[in-house]
């Protein structure tokens, strides 16, 4: 979106020009399903899809927004930060504000026009975008000292204790620390983080939208957590030194495995696994074969479809319509699951024959027509400042 439009469409609500442009990307995650939050690792790529933010001061104590995809402006004053069930894409600016305010950052009033490019509902973590762009509002605004890591542990702790997704901290460190042509390695854990370049001449990642959407705070998400933590309480009988799912190794799965009730021995099983696909990828990656890279997407989305149980009927038709067609190297589903999008690692040639077929097939099965995002590994959030023109980066 041109910059121009949307400090026209500022001075037309507003009645002057703003501060600073703020611009926050959506994420994939290549491979790391629901591991963040088990204190995993993840490997994510942030999008060319972002959230904008204009924000200038003002001289109260209100936060004014205007979201210009809603056509819906809404207010709340700082004293008094309340959950809106009404206008619920507020709710992360309300959630942020008290956040930096419980940790007792002072922050000022400031209005704000939001335009985000980011699909909602997709698993493309537009909901982070949002944070991560009002975090760095009220930053650049209110002049605060606040690092990277503690902007990122303040967004999710918005997310959890405000909005109410228990979510993990992946979405907002993809967001916020992001690199072009390179993909994130992170461990939850410490938050220690490595930047891998991807050499992936020839081959893309295609985002399909299978238009399922979920909505996390009400979906399944929160009991796929607490399922985690009950299976953690009862291995930590056996293993008291145990901090999290990451801490089980393969040897002692095998061992107490058969102590956890069924379906809590499926969701220890992926974490398991899965942690260890993220590691096998990051080395596969680091040399260049993305062949390999590849099957490991495809054995990822069938973890999370038998053993993590958040695939849809919806999604499996398009990972199997993937594995199907020539070109196509991997593919999964990307995000928490119960709905959203499928990502494949596809031959630039073959990009066009694997959209035909999606639309064929999965719009004779389905009834729903997905929609495409071509994707690139871009860089994390930044600032513009209108005045100097020159974007400040992190």
């Amino acid at each position: 979106m041109k910059k121009e439009y949307l400090i026209k469409q500022y001075k037309t609500i507003y009645k002057k020009s703003p501060t600073y442009i703020i611009r926050a990307p959506g994420r994939i995650n290549l491979i790391g399903g629901h591991t963040d939050y088990n204190d995993g690792f993840v490997l994510p790529i942030a999008i060319d899809k972002y959230t904008n933010m204009l924000v200038s001061k003002n001289n109260e104590k209100k936060i004014r927004l205007y979201d210009l995809k809603y056509k819906e402006s809404n207010e709340f004053d700082l004293d008094n930060i309340e959950l809106s069930p009404q206008k619920k894409w507020s709710n992360y600016q309300r959630g942020i504000a008290k956040a930096l305010l419980d940790a007792e950052y002072e922050i000022g009033g400031m209005d704000v026009l939001i335009l985000s490019e980011v699909p909602e509902g997709a698993g493309l973590s537009s909901s982070a975008s949002i944070e991560i762009a009002t975090l760095l509002s009220f930053k650049k605004l209110s002049d605060l000292e606040i690092k990277p890591i503690e902007m990122i542990k303040l967004a999710r702790k918005a997310e959890n204790e405000f909005v109410g997704v228990d979510c993990g901290i992946m979405d907002q460190f993809a967001s916020l620390l992001s690199k072009e042509n390179h993909a994130l390695f992170i461990d939850c854990r410490t938050l220690n983080f490595q930047y891998i370049h991807l050499s992936i001449q020839g081959y893309s990642f295609l985002v399909c939208n299978s238009m399922v959407k979920r909505k996390l705070a009400e979906s399944s998400y929160n009991k796929r957590r607490r399922e985690c933590r009950d299976a953690l309480k009862i291995l930590q009988k056996y293993l008291p030194e145990i901090k999290a799912l990451r801490d089980i190794s393969f040897d002692d799965l095998e061992r107490y495995g058969s102590f956890l009730p069924g379906k809590l021995q499926k969701r220890v099983k992926h974490v398991v696994y899965e942690n260890e696909r993220v590691i096998q990828s990051y080395r596969e990656l680091l040399q260049e074969n993305i062949e390999r890279f590849g099957g490991f997407m495809y054995r990822s989305h069938q973890s999370l479809k038998e053993l993590y149980e958040v695939s849809t009927e919806e999604l499996d038709l398009l990972v199997e319509i993937g594995k199907n067609e020539t070109g196509v190297l991997g593919a999964r589903l990307t995000g928490a699951g119960f709905g959203g999008c499928v990502i494949y690692l596809v031959k630039n040639s073959c990009i066009e024959k694997l959209k035909e077929k999606i639309l064929d097939v999965y719009g004779k099965k389905t009834d729903l027509v997905p929609q495409f995002y071509k994707v690139v590994p871009s860089r994390g959030a930044y600032v513009y400042s209108t005045e100097s023109g020159f974007p400040h980066y992190y």
